[in-house]
């Protein structure tokens, strides 16, 4: 039985398979769906209500930190929504072409973070290449605790326990390309939020998307 390192290696060998991003420009594009549990409580602790936010967001972000947001709930535009001068935005792109430079941009990114969570936020604010996914992927293999988790969903579903979170956050690989499918915050028994990827690209405008200029 393959270790979860020798598996998260043989997903780093199938990022050949993946597809390259789409478009040409200064903008990286991504966009995204989800949902995120979300609880009022009392100071006692007492639940008052419990309801599920599902989302969808489309983000333009340049190196400089300027772009567009437009995130919306059931078709509406929602805060963060907007257009945003240089600086407003995160983009703190990982630009590494090598093992070494990737490992050590991400070891300053796990301090605050947690290692799931450093490796999951580069997807979040930029376009990921399949060879950059091949980098991450073995980074991600190189760090203890890794688990494979049996979340009975298609894919590969790897974390890493992290003593600083109350809960778990998953990350959910396509096993034959090995690009990032989707991440799951998990406490416990139960599945608290979900973000899954949708599209990457490039774009020249903030009101094109990649499939729009190729």
């Amino acid at each position: 039985m393959p270790s979860p390192a020798e598996i998260v290696r043989l997903l780093a060998e199938r990022t050949v398979f993946a597809a390259a991003p789409r478009g040409t420009g200064r903008y990286h594009y991504l966009r995204k769906s989800g949902w995120a549990g979300h609880t009022d409580r009392t100071a006692s602790g007492r639940v008052l209500s419990a309801s599920t936010q599902f989302f969808e967001r489309e983000d333009w972000i340049a190196a400089d930190g300027s772009g567009r947001l437009l995130v919306t709930q059931a078709g509406t535009p929602v805060r963060p929504s907007g257009n945003f001068p240089a600086g407003g935005l995160m983009s703190d792109f990982l630009v590494g072409r090598d093992l070494p430079s990737v490992s050590a941009e991400l070891r300053r990114r796990i301090s605050p973070a947690g290692v799931v969570k450093a490796f999951s936020t580069v997807w979040l604010t930029q376009v990921v290449t399949p060879e950059l996914q091949r980098l991450l992927l073995l980074w991600l293999a190189e760090q203890p605790g890794l688990v494979l988790d049996d979340a009975e969903l298609p894919g590969v579903v790897v974390s890493v326990p992290d003593s600083a979170r109350a809960g778990t956050r998953q990350l959910v690989f396509d096993s034959e390309t090995g690009m990032l499918l989707q991440t799951r915050d998990v406490d416990g028994a139960t599945v608290s939020g979900c973000t899954r990827w949708l599209e990457s690209g490039y774009s020249d405008s903030t009101e094109l998307r990649p499939a729009e200029v190729s």
